[in-house]
């Protein structure tokens, strides 16, 4: 009975490990992305 309960516990971590990993890339991506528009383009505020 153990058996069948660990299966999807460790399926579903993996799965949330592989959208975190990809939500940490993503946003690496947005700020590098961001802080090129802040020094080449001075903020009209």
């Amino acid at each position: 009975m153990a058996d069948t309960e660990v299966i999807p516990f460790v399926m579903w971590s993996g799965l949330t490990a592989i959208l975190m990993i990809i939500t940490g890339l993503a946003y690496k991506a947005y700020q590098r992305k961001n802080s090129k528009e802040k020094v080449t383009s001075p903020n009209n505020d």
